[in-house]
């Protein structure tokens, strides 16, 4: 989610809230700003390359690249020069894909223009010409891949919701013919499905109330469904695997605990056994061995990402790999044998794709970062942690300006979207697009970000333009006392929630921003919650949304609601706004930008209104609307913070 400023409070007013702060001292670098790099590097490069898969079999590659104005699938066959593309028959890019279990196929997914219903597609690597079918083809409901079956079989479970509801049925679909067979009916309350790499269901998440949930198995009888755990409505089971004897299913799990941990739970006891835990923010993801069944990696992301190995020869395998700066290792693939790994290295200027072969430890180089011409010119990326207002840790990245000479420079505070997600370190297009035209770029992990544990998720209770506001405003004070970014200006930036962020930093916090940009945020929380797309009614959203936001049907919470919603501030604006919505979006209506827009104009503020009539929520996926945001974007900064711009 996305940001933007112009005028602000001053340094000494900023600085008498007293935010305590640890981080970083403002580096010697020399003071001439890098070339500027066009924005067509950054979000529309034909040389991207990323997401190489090996093929089950080992004897095929696969990879995302750009064919024909958008991303799609690249393979060949390992050793050889000839590249196929997969042709999509649409104009919107792919962002990833699978191998299908008879290493021939590939399958993806893919909705149109935006609109979030994500059918799965599959497509024949030996019948170039052919167009792709499509295994889902059912209007207005969305599929997704639940399990691709081991051992070369012609057939892949697929979920698709049922109509109206997030709820899904499972279906067993035949890669040549599409013939669908229904393996799992959803009674009407089952959010998910556990299956093994054989396609057998082994488990499911059911809810039987609002706020409860229970992962359950099949009964030793064969009828019916037996209780393994409760979980209440903070807690979750996200299944990494099972063990050989399928009897053990691995989660990512914070049940009875504050903080995600790796966890073996036997099926039949109920037992949990932790495997690994991180001492300061969750198990963020793990990787399972499908031929042993025991663990290979967890990942945490304390500041630079950290990879705890369990198996000692792949981390030797992987080790060379790394070098001696901050790095993260993603395991991208491996084939059946689990011999053959593709494995990327990311850092926060750029990646490398590699393939492993681990008998030989032979490794081979893939691909690099479109970046990677440019990497000397882009910006690190800094951890950096402060204290709120009342106490809490609050953690974030930095990433200055190359060749700003240390002196307070204008700064965009960017924030993400959710609020249930966070920002992590590596290459980000947005931030080094912003650095590179001469910003400051500040994210904070403000309270109710994921990745931190359950208390400091809940501390985001009501707290909308509240203390998650003051988290902001603290990382921005913060900044300045640290000489960072210059007071008079600072711009707010975000997407979905941080676009809220945008509307209500300029509406309840007029004087510490000189400017706005808000990518889809809502204007009125009410009018959200009421527009909720029907598949969220018995999702598990749901109960989630009252918790955190409130019960609009309440007329306390209401008004809390409407107090929360920078709509009914309009007249507070004091400078310039740049508001984009994608028309289809489907869980921010286009509606929450249209009305704060009118509201606006009709009290004489300045703001700007771009309008995506094929795009929808969240990622873009027409190269040229990425475009097209970003030189809007370019121009506004410029215009009213004092940045560079090659438009």
């Amino acid at each position: 989610m996305i940001r933007r400023t112009y005028l602000a409070l001053g340094a000494s007013a900023l600085l008498a809230a007293g935010c305590s702060a640890s981080g970083v001292e403002a580096p010697e670098v020399a003071a001439v700003p890098p070339p500027l790099i066009p924005i067509e590097a950054f979000f529309y490069n034909r040389e991207t390359n990323y997401d190489y898969k090996i093929s089950p079999d080992g004897t095929r590659l696969g990879w995302i690249a750009s064919a024909g104005g958008r991303l799609t699938v690249h393979w060949k066959h390992l050793g050889a020069d000839e590249v196929g593309i997969v042709d999509t028959h649409s104009r919107r890019s792919l962002q990833s894909f699978e191998w299908a279990p008879d290493s021939r196929r590939v399958l993806y997914w893919q909705d149109r223009d935006g609109d979030e219903n994500m059918h799965i597609f599959v497509a024949d690597t030996e019948q170039p010409g052919a167009a792709p079918r499509d295994l889902t083809p059912f209007a207005g409901q969305r599929a997704f891949i639940q399990q691709t079956i081991r051992g070369g079989a012609d057939h892949v479970l697929v979920g698709v919701n049922r109509p109206r509801t997030a709820l899904a049925d499972l279906y067993r679909v035949a890669l040549g013919t599409g013939e669908r067979t229904r393996v799992a009916e959803n009674p009407g309350d089952v959010l998910s499905w556990i299956t093994d790499v054989d396609g057998a269901v082994r488990a499911r998440i059911r809810r039987p109330a609002p706020e409860e949930r229970v992962l359950e198995r099949p009964a030793a009888s064969g009828m019916g469904w037996e209780r393994v755990i409760a979980l209440d409505l903070e807690e979750y089971a996200w299944p990494v695997g099972f063990t050989e004897d399928r009897t053990g299913l691995w989660l990512r799990t914070n049940h009875r605990r504050d903080r995600y941990a790796l966890v073996r739970l036997d099926l039949r006891s109920g037992r949990q056994t932790v495997v690994y835990e991180h001492p300061v923010v969750d198990v963020e993801g793990a990787r399972v061995s499908a031929r042993t069944g025991e663990p290979l990696l967890a990942v945490g992301v304390p500041g630079y990402p950290h990879t705890r190995f369990f198996d000692r020869n792949l981390e030797a395998d992987l080790a060379a790999l790394r070098g001696r700066e901050p790095s993260g290792i993603r395991l991208l693939s491996l084939d059946d044998s689990e011999q053959l790994a593709t494995v990327q290295v990311y850092r926060d200027r750029g990646d490398e794709s590699y393939l492993v072969n681990r008998q030989t430890r032979e490794r081979t180089l893939l691909g690099r970062s479109a970046m990677a011409p440019y990497a000397e010119q882009l910006a690190p990326i800094e951890p950096i942690s402060l204290k709120s207002r009342d106490g809490l840790t609050l953690h974030g990245y930095l990433a200055r300006p190359p060749g700003g000479g240390g002196a307070p420079a204008p700064m965009v505070l960017l924030v993400h979207g959710g609020p249930w997600f966070r920002d992590y370190w590596g290459y980000n297009s947005t931030v080094q697009f912003l650095a590179n035209r001469g910003y400051a770029v500040l994210r904070i992990n403000y309270r109710a970000s994921t990745g931190y544990g359950r208390a400091f998720v809940e501390a985001g209770v009501h707290q909308h333009s509240r203390a998650m506001h003051d988290d902001l405003i603290d990382g921005v004070r913060w900044a300045i006392a640290k000489g960072i970014a210059d007071p008079r200006r600072v711009a707010i930036m975000g997407a979905s929630y941080g676009g809220y962020a945008t509307l209500v930093g300029l509406t309840f916090t007029p004087e510490v921003f000189a400017c706005g940009v808000d990518f889809f945020g809502p204007s009125n929380l009410v009018s959200l919650l009421e527009a909720r797309p029907a598949y969220w009614t018995w999702s598990f959203f749901q109960p989630y949304y009252r918790k955190y936001y409130g019960d609009v049907t309440q007329p306390d919470d209401r008004r809390r609601l409407e107090s929360q919603s920078p709509l009914f501030r309009a007249d507070r604006v004091q400078r310039p706004l740049l508001v984009i919505h994608g028309a289809n979006d489907p869980n921010v209506r286009k509606q929450e930008s249209d009305q704060m827009v009118e509201a606006l104009r009709r009290e004489g503020k300045d703001v700007e209104y771009l309008v995506l009539y094929d795009e929808g929520h969240g990622g873009f996926g027409n190269p040229t609307s990425v475009v097209r945001t970003h030189r809007v974007v370019e121009r506004f900064l410029a215009k009213h913070l004092g940045g560079r711009s090659g438009s």
